[in-house]
């Protein structure tokens, strides 16, 4: 069953008879009142098979503007259904059959309807027809590690969580074991919280953040098992990068910020994209500057609260991109070249006008041989 896609609307236009049908960014002319009519019942989710017989319009009206609606990438084809982990069933037949309807189900009505505001988002990425159910429901499958100490590593976990990457964690001994002072006031951490473990405290609210169920038979803080995507909050350590480069693991970093001034990126497929070396002999080879010296460095490198809000979620964007490039590609990540090469540049004083500077593989490096 073909329907239209979440969202779309119809315009009218300073020409009598005459619509648009879309988005303020795609759109398709409608010029006929037949044409009105079955879109505005295929909004009502009428099957297209009955429009004809509803309305009285020839089957082949309807097939063209299907048609032309598709060409636009305006319609979802087919029906996906969300792959969620098993739930305790009661071997108890009456209490079975109540939790069996939907309607009565209060999980399943509270996952619907966390649901829906992710779905408004992935319906329109380019390749989606499902309404974008199945790229959903597979990032479920994608291991995210986050190493770093601070407050946007703390953003990511949960922004990540929420957007449906069940299996997002802190990679071992990346974090400060307690709950210091610049953690108050981010993400819901309180003052009562102080001193206490920082990882447990993620952990106690991951069933809660979670977007979809979690397997109670998982152990998502399994430390042998090799994360999708690593990112890198703050500085790295010199042994891990060479470690990633030399055994292919894909990571995101996001540096330290210096002087109201933060990045995010680059994404790195070690040996096939732009690596970090790549990124410091493009910038000396544009600024004449081959290497800097804090003079005046602050006692404690942290973002400020609205900027840590601002990288996290801009990170988090790119990140669910990437790994849903993956899902649709079926595993080429590089069928996505435009996530890839590039470094997000983010100054405090102009939060909203992010600036993106591409880099290329440097044939000074070595990161592809």
């Amino acid at each position: 069953m073909r329907t239209l896609k979440r969202g779309i609307s119809l315009f009218t236009t300073t020409t009598p008879g005459e619509y648009f049908l879309g988005t303020s960014s795609r759109a398709i002319r409608i010029y006929t009142c037949e044409q009105k009519v079955i879109a505005e019942h295929l909004a009502r989710g009428v099957d297209e098979n009955d429009i004809s017989q509803i309305t009285g319009v020839s089957p082949i009206a309807v097939h063209n503007l299907l048609t032309e609606l598709a060409h636009e990438s305006l319609i979802d084809t087919s029906q996906g259904s969300i792959t969620v982990s098993d739930r305790f069933i009661s071997k108890l037949d009456s209490r079975a059959t109540k939790n069996s309807k939907p309607n009565r189900d209060g999980a399943y009505i509270q996952l619907h309807n966390r649901l829906a505001p992710e779905l408004e988002q992935s319906t329109w990425i380019d390749g989606v027809t499902d309404g974008g159910v199945s790229l959903l429901s597979a990032r479920q499958n994608y291991l995210i590690e986050i190493s770093g100490s601070n407050r946007v590593a703390t953003l990511l976990y949960t922004l990540l969580l929420t957007s449906g990457f069940t299996q997002v964690r802190y990679a071992a001994r990346s974090r400060n074991s307690v709950i210091a002072d610049l953690d108050l006031g981010v993400d819901g951490i309180t003052s009562s919280d102080f001193g206490f473990s920082f990882t447990k405290n993620r952990e106690d609210l991951r069933r809660d953040y979670s977007l979809f169920p979690l397997d109670k038979s998982a152990n998502y803080l399994d430390e042998a098992s090799t994360p999708d995507l690593a990112i890198a909050c703050g500085d790295i350590d010199p042994e891990k990068l060479s470690l990633w480069m030399s055994y292919g693991q894909a990571f995101m970093h996001i540096p330290h910020p210096r002087a109201a001034r933060a990045e995010i990126g680059p994404i790195v497929i070690p040996g096939k994209t732009p690596c970090l070396r790549c990124a410091q002999l493009a910038e000396c080879d544009q600024s004449g500057v081959i290497s800097s010296r804090t003079l005046a460095a602050p006692e404690k490198v942290e973002y400020p609260q609205i900027a840590a809000h601002a990288v996290a979620a801009l990170a988090a964007s790119q990140i669910t991109a990437y790994c849903d490039v993956i899902t649709l590609s079926e595993g080429e990540a590089l069928k996505g070249p435009e996530i890839f090469g590039k470094i997000t540049v983010i100054d405090y004083q102009r939060l909203a006008q992010p600036q993106v500077v591409a880099i290329t593989r440097h044939p000074l490096c070595g990161c592809a041989f």
